[in-house]
């Protein structure tokens, strides 16, 4: 008997120029359309055709933006899964969700069926996973992460910066009407408004958003092996770029919190969920497929 899925539309962005994820996206998008009631991907203008066209034949294509930046592009993603007329939605990156649905799926069901009985659910990333991406994504995030617990007087930090949440629909048409930023800023800017939506927020961290990158450069990684792959992503120039983003983040961040003012919100915080990665033999087929 095939389960229901929870009234839940999956938001997703997608920024793809090359088309390393079309194979992936068509295999993927069959196991997510089980998982939620709808799926909404907004590509950025760049996006190879080839992956819209498969988004499109599979009614997933929430359209493209006009300008590649990340406050339109994510927004319509919003905007797409509200159309669907889900009672939640849940917002992740495409990349993230495939490989998430992929290889955890129960932790994945699990999650949902917690963020529908939530009005804001955010989501993190377990330290285990956060600490898988490469150093100068965690070193600057795990202080853009700890300076916003300050600012808002949390007691302890939260991992706003996936970013993930499960909205009910009313809670995102009111992110999506307060939301103003135009590109970087809005991961700062999201992760103020989230906390605003309700007087108590759950927060739960996953270990099935560890790094999702790599399955972009599967051919580099099989032939350097991961551990050498991300050390080459640790170069003066990603540090610097890196830095900038947090910065942008914490300005976004700082922005929001004036419109309208945000009071420190109550987080309850849930254990991780069940977690079943592949058996051995199913991750290495999997990863050879790609």
């Amino acid at each position: 008997m095939s389960r229901r899925p929870p009234d839940i539309a999956l938001a997703a962005t997608l920024h793809d120029p090359p088309g390393a994820l079309a194979d992936a996206i068509a295999e993927g998008l069959p196991r997510l359309a089980a998982l939620y009631r709808g799926v909404a991907v907004a590509t950025s203008p760049p996006t190879a055709a080839r992956v819209a066209a498969i988004l499109a034949a599979h009614g997933a294509h929430a359209g493209a933006t006009r300008a590649n930046l990340r406050g339109p592009l994510y927004r319509l993603a919003i905007r797409g899964a509200l159309a669907t007329g889900a009672a939640h939605v849940h917002y992740l990156d495409l990349d993230r969700a495939l490989r998430w649905a992929a290889r955890a799926p129960r932790e994945l069901r699990a999650v949902l069926r917690l963020g529908a009985r939530h009005r804001v659910l955010v989501l993190g990333r377990t330290p285990k996973a956060h600490r898988s991406h490469h150093l100068p994504l965690y070193a600057t995030e795990v202080l853009v992460n700890r300076l916003m617990a300050v600012r808002v007087a949390l007691a302890r930090p939260l991992d706003l910066l996936v970013p993930s949440f499960v909205l009910e629909r009313d809670a995102a048409a009111r992110l999506l009407a307060r939301s103003r930023a135009r590109d970087t800023a809005v991961y700062g800017e999201w992760a103020a408004l989230v906390l605003g939506l309700a007087a108590e927020v759950a927060y739960l961290e996953c270990r099935g958003l560890d790094w999702e990158t790599p399955d972009r450069h599967r051919r580099a990684v099989r032939r350097l092996g991961l551990p050498a792959w991300r050390r080459r992503q640790e170069t003066p120039a990603e540090w610097a770029r890196r830095i900038t983003m947090a910065a942008d983040f914490l300005a976004g961040f700082e922005r929001a919190l004036g419109r309208p003012p945000i009071t420190r919100p109550a987080v309850r915080t849930f254990a991780p969920r069940a977690w079943r990665p592949l058996a051995p033999r199913r991750a290495q087929r999997w990863a050879r497929e790609r």
